[in-house]
């Protein structure tokens, strides 16, 4: 009973934590990535650090060994933290004649090439004056 009610948690908590970080995947999984070698490097290197302690017989620095594994540990889970909370800006592909749009003076109307025309056309008539164009071509 207890271990199915740990799934559930678990479950729940993961839902929790992808929802959070849907909006963008490859950020998170790219960052958890990083995150996780960088631990596991730690982890290794710490072994390491032991067992050659161990057998060396230098067993000084033991304590701040595990200080700087914790702290190592802590500083690339709060980085992570504040990777996957700070959103990245979207950079959206230039369209022709978007900047005029943005970069008009505020006395400026788009309109103003049409009013000064003398007569708007459809697109019907546009296509029957092409149309009638090419048959005097030929």
């Amino acid at each position: 009973m207890v271990k199915k009610i740990n799934q559930i948690i678990t479950l729940i908590l993961g839902t929790k934590l992808m929802m959070w970080a849907v909006p963008d995947t490859k950020r998170f999984i790219k960052g958890t990535i990083i995150t996780a070698a960088v631990i596991l490097l730690t982890m290794y290197f710490h072994g390491e650090y032991l067992s050659w302690a161990e057998l060396s017989g230098h067993t000084t620095y033991l304590s701040i060994s595990y200080l700087i594994k914790n702290l190592i540990i802590l500083i690339s889970l709060v980085i992570l933290f504040f990777y996957l909370k700070k959103t990245k800006k979207k950079v959206y592909p230039k369209v022709k004649g978007e900047e005029k749009i943005y970069t008009k003076g505020t006395n400026e109307d788009y309109f103003d090439k049409f009013r000064n025309k003398k007569k708007l056309r459809s697109r019907a008539e546009q296509l029957l004056e092409r149309n009638e164009k090419d048959q005097k071509k030929e």
